[in-house]
């Protein structure tokens, strides 16, 4: 389950291949990116913005596999 406290945030690699990742804070997602991305990192890093919710093909699950719905900005 996506826990209310955590950030959205999208980036791409390759160009135009969108990710994304879940953090507490941008911080987080640029030691990550730093990790994973050694030798593209200024590639990558110009791309990461936060996004404000998941995009509309994202599906969360519960436990038995069902779409939760959405409430709000989730």
């Amino acid at each position: 389950m996506s826990d209310a406290r955590l950030r959205k945030f999208r980036y791409e690699y390759p160009r135009f291949e969108a990710h994304f990742v879940e953090s507490p804070s941008p911080e987080a997602v640029v030691q990550f990116l730093q990790r994973t991305y050694p030798h593209n990192f200024d590639d990558v890093l110009p791309t990461m913005v936060e996004i404000p919710a998941w995009p509309a093909f994202w599906k969360t699950l519960d436990e038995d596999g069902r779409v939760r719905l959405r409430h709000g900005s989730e």
